[in-house]
């Protein structure tokens, strides 16, 4: 056991962290809500456009592959692409399949509000909490139904489920009556449209339990943290490439991922993944109370869409946006307190 020379040691390194921990949250929260605001503003007038998902995927592709490709360049460990995409094959397999569902998912940006898509993906975090605990039940590393359904999660679920259910039926009727002055069909901007980032949220939760089978060095594959990022990086770039390809083919011109919507898409894909490092950071600093305080980023993307965009919801919308949060929120904090 520790001597009270090092328990005040411990203490007071803790304390000096303290304000970097902070600092580390802050930036994740202004980064995931700069992606989230960039995206938003490519996609404006995108329904109009040919293949825009696609294009979307082009652009990540390429941010995917920088990173995976100097990564590569500056680690000290060797890499064999076909040893580690067969030895971690959970991997490889999820790298395509966000790859796809990513790209699908980019619909939520389309047609909805960056106020409404934000909190409803964020939803990951609440999604991968119960699908994590879910895994550990099979794998019996849980006792009980009882330690997944806690009392507090239980409410944040329905919380969560009668928020979404309400959402969409506020949504619905709105825009039943728009298809009456002949505007967007009400279902592709009702419950539709929801979809897209409940899809997303899930995938996103599918990559806790992914990562957590290959990096966990007692149960997984202990797989080495970067093969992660160049398999997924790489998968991403090939897939990118296929649908510039596609694109090319069905449109007969080439495509520029440098124009302005492109280059909007790349900057949020460079904030998104400079947000997943310094989470990364936070969560090594204090794992308990990172997650909750990122959960609240969908607050300041809903701020920054009404400010810089205009976006305008009803205080009805607004209750069951912030309804979707406080359950993700309840979910996360009964797991890591």
């Amino acid at each position: 056991m520790p001597n009270d020379n090092e328990e005040r040691y411990y203490i007071v390194v803790n304390f000096m962290n303290r304000p970097i921990w902070l600092l580390f949250i802050i930036l994740t929260v202004l980064l995931f809500s700069s992606t989230s605001l960039l995206y938003k503003a490519s996609a404006i007038g995108a329904e109009k456009e040919k293949h825009f998902c696609l294009k979307y995927s082009v652009c990540v592709g390429i941010v995917f592959f920088v990173i995976a490709f100097l990564y590569l360049i500056i680690r000290n460990e060797p890499f064999t692409i076909f040893e580690s995409a067969v030895r971690f094959w959970p991997m490889t397999i999820f790298g395509f399949v966000y790859a796809v569902v990513n790209t699908i998912s980019f619909n939520g940006y389309i047609y909805n509000e960056a106020m409404v898509e934000s909190p409803v993906e964020g939803i990951g975090g609440g999604t991968s909490t119960i699908l994590l605990i879910i895994a550990y039940i099979v794998l019996g590393r849980v006792d009980s139904l009882f330690n997944l359904l806690t009392p507090l999660r239980t409410v944040g679920i329905i919380v969560i489920l009668i928020s979404i259910i309400r959402l969409s039926k506020i949504r619905n009727l709105i825009n039943r009556e728009n298809i009456k002055l002949k505007q967007k069909s009400w279902m592709k901007n009702s419950l539709g449209t929801l979809i897209f980032p409940v899809m997303f949220s899930v995938v996103d939760a599918l990559e806790t339990i992914v990562t957590g089978v290959c990096l966990d060095t007692t149960y997984g594959y202990a797989m080495p943290e970067g093969d992660s990022i160049i398999i997924v990086g790489m998968e991403y770039a090939i897939f990118a490439f296929i649908c510039y390809v596609y694109i090319y083919f069905k449109e007969k011109k080439f495509y520029n991922p440098f124009s302005k919507k492109g280059r909007q898409i790349i900057f949020g894909a460079i904030t998104d993944n400079i947000g997943i490092v310094f989470y990364s950071y936070a969560m090594a600093m204090d794992s308990v109370s990172t997650d909750p305080l990122v959960a609240v980023y969908p607050i300041f993307v809903m701020i920054g869409g009404r400010i810089f965009m205009k976006e305008k919801v009803s205080l009805n919308q607004y209750i069951c946006l912030i309804g979707i949060i406080t359950g993700s929120i309840m979910v996360i904090i009964d797991t890591v307190i």
